[in-house]
């Protein structure tokens, strides 16, 4: 067998390593801080932290290099301690549920990350001890889960890093679902308005045509509408419910597909770790449905189940995404190259004719997913009512493109190149390993599944230059699919290799640690507390919000550019103007649809509507700065012609939220000299 897995001498060096490079950058930063602020070395207390941290670092490495060599080491001494008293049992029982309120408490309880008013302590200092604490508080959970469990080191340190991860994930998505009653964020609302219009008719009293972004999302989303009585509360613990389950099922789906029955736990375990992996990515839930299916239906034993599975998930694709269109085809396809070795016994003979032969059911595949998700987006262009602006669907194609953002800038702190590569990089670590015995799988196969992640990497990259992408790592949702079928394939070691080649199953040490720690590097820091809003405050402008809408309505129509959940929801009792909501408002400003914005300006210029409820309209221009792209086109193509023809009559402010109400203008104003897009 060639196998690559985990020793008690591998894991331990790993985690010297990891104490090791802790230590270290604790030490520097520290060290960099009290110089930044003059402190006097000699009598800081922080000078005590230096020692320790230096003590720690020269203890780990001397240990590195003691036991790297030597055949018998203080490592498999630590590989005997079995804990075996029911009282460690019963002890490590208690110590992981409380380490694992602690690491949370105690950065809410201090304010560590958080702006705090005359502090008592340096913050940045009290920052970097924190995620020092936060390091050995993790090794202690792992010594009190392999003391309950009764597992070895390296299960009990896997077990503590998977359930840390999955219960900081749950905690933080569940700040979300609140009863503030206005949007979170400038499009939040958006999501239940476009959810509601597979329900128009029953909402609204008349058929409006469907969302031309994210159908299949907001189709989900749109359940909750079949129980009129539910609120946005509702709504929101429906679209977490959503992501929670959505991302679960498609990591059990891969998980069972590349582990063998005798290995639950483990199965279990990356489970665990692939759904923290697919959420920290931003594999949206609507898009699992395309994984979930072919993973779990796809048998080469029965091809037509298998080519109906195929044709359903590329139909549900054409509906979603226009990057996901080939997706249910080369998850197939790698499943197939995966699966299904080039001959049948070690003596067949490879010629052209069954290399073509093998290539063949690849081919069909690819042909009938790219033709059936083209079917479904033709069709949904006409179904879903809006075959007078097809080229919204389009809009992603006439968008510019931002280089500079796969790169680290104001956006996204790491990236998206390195921040992928180094989430994915475990995977890609296995997969490395594992062509170096390329001749396990045939270099067809080998071939294949490279040049599908490569171009997956490409096009994902591509597609996260665009205007209004960048600042996370959703738009690498292919490739982080795909390198993780893949790279769990062999991690799991399902891969049907050639015959007469040894079982190829990879799991070093080095990357399954890296793999573990990463999801936490990134949710420790994300942790806050529940959010808490001025009840009464938000009331009070909820209330006032739409009494003024009520009273307006009277004049005319009412555009809702923004918050217009409020009418989905039957907040407010106005009839729906359908056009301008600022999503797709914003996407035809950024694809230069100048059909649709010169729509919109001779509205505005023939005041069709009564008022607009929006946020606050701003006209400046950045040259730096967060989305400053973003930020400029909407100042261009859609503030000066809101605030040439209209005016603010009345503010109205929450936590976070500004809402303006906009009315036609009595008087003349500056207004833009030309409306064309260059």
């Amino acid at each position: 067998m060639s196998k690559i897995s985990p020793t008690p001498r591998s894991f331990w060096l790993t985690l010297l390593t990891f104490t090791t490079i802790v230590n270290l950058t604790m030490m520097r930063a520290t060290y960099l801080h009290l110089i930044e602020i003059k402190a006097n070395l000699l009598r800081s207390t922080w000078s005590g932290m230096l020692v320790l941290c230096f003590a720690i670092a020269a203890l780990c490495i001397w240990l590195i290099i003691r036991n790297s060599k030597s055949k018998s080491s203080i490592f498999e001494s630590l590989d005997r301690i079995h804990f075996a008293n029911n009282i460690w049992r019963v002890g490590g029982a208690l110590v992981f549920p409380a380490i694992l309120i602690l690491i949370p408490y105690i950065k809410f309880k201090f304010g560590i990350g958080q702006e705090v008013k005359n502090p008592v302590y340096d913050p940045i200092l009290l920052l970097l001890l924190y995620y020092w604490m936060c390091w050995w508080m993790v090794l202690l959970a792992a010594t009190a889960l392999k003391a309950t469990l009764r597992t070895s080191w390296v299960g009990g340190f896997a077990t503590a890093l998977v359930l840390l991860g999955v219960a900081y994930e749950i905690m933080v998505r569940f700040n979300s679902v609140t009863d503030y009653p206005l949007s979170l964020g400038w499009s939040e609302g958006s999501r239940y308005y476009y959810s509601s219009l597979f329900l128009s008719k029953q909402i609204y009293g008349e058929v409006f045509p469907l969302s031309t972004l994210h159908p299949t999302r907001y189709l989900l989303q749109s359940f909750p509408f079949l129980i009129p009585s539910l609120g946005l509360f509702a709504h929101r613990i429906w679209q977490y419910l959503l992501w929670i389950g959505l991302t679960a099922g498609a990591s059990i789906a891969i998980t069972k597909r590349t582990f063998s029955e005798n290995e639950n736990a483990l199965q279990w375990l990356t489970a665990g770790w692939l759904f923290l992996f697919l959420l920290r990515v931003g594999v949206y839930y609507h898009l699992e449905v395309m994984v979930i299916l072919p993973v779990l239906f796809v048998s080469w034993k029965k091809p037509w189940r298998s080519l109906v599975i195929l044709i359903v998930a590329s139909l549900w694709a054409g509906v979603s995404r226009v990057n996901w269109f080939p997706m249910p085809a080369m998850i197939i396809i790698a499943l197939y190259l995966l699966e299904t070795p080039l001959t049948s016994n070690q003596s067949e003979k490879i010629s052209f004719k069954k290399v073509t032969q093998y290539l063949k059911m690849p081919a069909i595949w690819t042909f009938i997913g790219l033709a059936s998700a083209l079917f479904a987006q033709w069709m949904y262009v006409y179904i879903s009512g809006n075959a007078q602006n097809a080229d919204a669907f389009t809009s992603s194609f006439t968008s510019d493109l931002l280089w500079y953002r796969l790169w680290p800038n104001e956006n996204f702190t790491m990236g998206v190149i390195p921040a992928i590569l180094f989430i994915s990089g475990p995977l890609i670590f296995i997969i490395a390993v594992a062509v170096r015995r390329r001749t396990s799988l045939h270099s067809i196969r080998w071939l294949g599944l490279i040049t599908m992640l490569v171009a997956l990497f490409a096009g994902s990259a591509v597609v996260s230059t665009k205007i209004g992408g960048g600042g996370d790592l959703h738009n690498m949702d292919t490739y982080a699919v795909l390198i993780g079928i893949v790279g769990l394939h062999l991690f799991g070691g399902r891969v049907y290799v050639e015959p007469g080649t040894p079982k190829l199953e990879v799991r070093p040490s080095p990357a399954f640690a890296v793999a573990l720690v990463t999801p936490l590097l990134f949710l420790i820091p994300m942790l806050s507390p529940y959010p808490r809003y001025n009840e009464s405050r938000n009331q009070q402008a909820y209330h006032q919000l739409i009494d003024v809408v009520h009273e307006v309505g009277q004049a005319g129509p009412v555009l809702f550019i923004n918050d217009r959940q409020l009418i989905a929801l039957g907040d407010v009792d106005v009839p729906l103007v359908y056009d301008y909501e600022v999503v797709t408002l914003m996407e035809m400003a950024m694809s230069g649809n100048q059909a649709y914005l010169n729509r919109f300006y001779d509205d505005l210029e023939n005041h069709r509507f009564a008022a607009i409820i929006s946020g606050r309209q701003f006209l400046i221009i950045k040259e730096e700065g967060s989305f400053a792209e973003e930020n400029n086109v909407w100042n261009t193509y859609v503030s000066p012609y809101i605030l040439c023809y209209y005016e603010s009559s009345a503010t109205i402010e929450a936590d976070g939220t500004r809402i303006e109400i906009y009315v036609p203008r009595t008087q003349s104003a500056i207004c833009p000299s030309g409306n064309s897009i260059e």
